[in-house]
């Protein structure tokens, strides 16, 4: 039988979630008193966390003494049960406004993947992901030393050790996801801010690229209205256009954003990224030439 890892200090919201979260994705496996022995409450704790679920309309049933899901959840179900979850376990993870995009890609698996990464967080615990590469669309398999989970614009990201780097996962790319089995000592030089300091999208990373952007006068009131990188310098220029220039460490992020552009911007510097972008805009107008 699989075993929680769960704190029996948490929040009362916390642990009816994460029960129900077992419960879906194991059905007709545990029974009360396993949930007793594995969140460390009474009986009458445990049947009265279970009668207030019953209560939200969530309907969990027992069946020779094992407790199943008659009737899926559905996708409002999800993002209130989520919001509830991460609203009671705050300071473990953030908490975002919008959260839909994230249970539309997880649909049933939502519970159990933000369950387990909140357990493995708090408990140093390694996890083992399937995992929808966003850049090929391919699904590859990693062991991940999870450290924080954040909103981001429109997702969440999972910030793991990956092979001993830091890397930036989509929570919503996650297909499968177990314990390990294995612990792990958390880097206490790890810092959330330091580590998006340089991140200009998804990734983050080792490299540290320095760029320099010329922005027309037409895009400079925009691109010099945003904050786009923690560490950018923005230069005007007499005739109204604008130098950005900033430290990232993915040429590939940054690029797919300049293409966004068009004909405002001007790479500078450094010479990989300004063919990064012509390769890029070759291939745009190749495959939409007539």
């Amino acid at each position: 039988m699989e075993r929680a890892f769960i704190q029996t200090n948490r929040t009362k919201t916390a642990r009816q979630i994460e029960m129900l979260s077992l419960i879906e994705k194991s059905p007709d496996t545990y029974a009360v008193a396993d949930l007793c022995q594995m969140f460390g409450v009474e009986v009458a704790t445990a049947h009265r966390d279970l009668h207030e679920l019953r209560e939200l309309g969530i309907d969990i049933h027992s069946t020779r003494n094992r407790l199943t899901l008659l009737n899926a959840l559905s996708e409002k179900d999800y993002r209130e049960l989520l919001s509830a979850y991460l609203t009671s376990v705050n300071g473990i993870i953030s908490f975002p406004k919008n959260i839909s995009l994230t249970v539309k890609q997880l649909k049933g698996k939502t519970l159990h993947v933000f369950t387990t990464l909140v357990g493995a967080i708090e408990k140093k615990k390694k996890v083992t992901i399937s995992y929808l590469r966003q850049h090929d669309s391919q699904i590859s398999k990693y062991l991940l030393e999870p450290y924080d989970v954040i909103p981001g614009t429109r997702d969440w990201r999972l910030i793991a050790k990956s092979d001993g780097i830091y890397k930036q996962f989509i929570v919503g790319g996650i297909k499968e996801i177990e314990l390990s089995g294995g612990s792990f000592k958390r880097s206490g030089s790890y810092s959330s801010n330091d580590y998006y300091a340089r991140s200009f999208g998804f990734f983050s990373g080792p490299d540290v690229i320095d760029v320099a952007l010329q922005f027309s006068n037409s895009a400079a009131t925009i691109v010099s209205s945003k904050t786009w990188s923690e560490e950018q310098e923005i230069k005007r220029n007499e005739d109204g256009s604008i130098i950005l220039k900033m430290k990232v460490n993915s040429i590939e992020e940054v690029g797919s954003w300049i293409l966004t552009w068009g004909g405002d911007v001007r790479v500078l510097e450094p010479a990989q990224l300004r063919i990064y972008v012509l390769g890029k805009a070759q291939g745009i107008i190749e495959n939409n030439h007539d």
